[in-house]
């Protein structure tokens, strides 16, 4: 697994530099009955681990994929507006030069986290054909059905359909 920050925040609360998460499942340590494979592995790394957890694959299948980070703008995206007037996205997470042109902040000195403590969400600037927009994630665009996960969650559902939803889980931890 590829180092998906905005996933880890938003399933498990780690590395959410941000704080625009409320995370699904942090802080849960290892599972009491955990393999004792993956005991001697976590206890391995010594200081150098954290976060442990676990998420069980019904707690997956429960989330609300369109529930939106925290109550504020976490973004630019970059629209391109297309002849009969439709916005086309571009880019998610745009902090360009052609943003700091449009908007005035100076993107290489002003953070991108500070998103939310600038702008209002739905926040526009329009450049000719380029529309930049101040957007709220949501779950869905921390953790996209057809992004780095998506094997994992085939895994687990392969799983639940022979094991049952409440008997099937993924158990992680983090090391520095």
């Amino acid at each position: 697994m590829t180092r998906d920050y905005c996933a880890f925040a938003c399933l498990f609360g780690v590395r959410d530099f941000s704080g625009h998460w409320r995370p699904v499942a942090a802080d849960r340590g290892l599972p009491a009955d955990v393999s004792e494979t993956a005991r001697t592995e976590h206890a391995s790394l010594g200081e150098e681990a954290f976060g442990a957890t676990w998420i069980g694959w019904d707690e997956i299948c429960a989330i609300d994929w369109d529930e939106p980070a925290i109550p504020r703008a976490t973004s630019i995206a970059r629209y391109r507006r297309q002849p009969d007037g439709t916005l086309e996205l571009k880019h998610r997470y745009d902090w360009s030069r052609g943003f700091a042109r449009a908007s005035g902040v100076d993107t290489l000195t002003v953070e991108p986290d500070r998103v939310g403590e600038l702008w209002d969400e739905g926040t526009e600037w329009d450049v000719g054909t380029t529309v930049f927009r101040a957007e709220r994630d949501r779950r869905r665009d921390a953790v996209p059905a057809d992004g780095p996960w998506q094997p994992v969650w085939v895994v687990m559902r392969s799983l639940a359909g022979i094991h049952g939803d409440n008997n099937v889980r993924l158990t992680v931890w983090f090391e520095e």
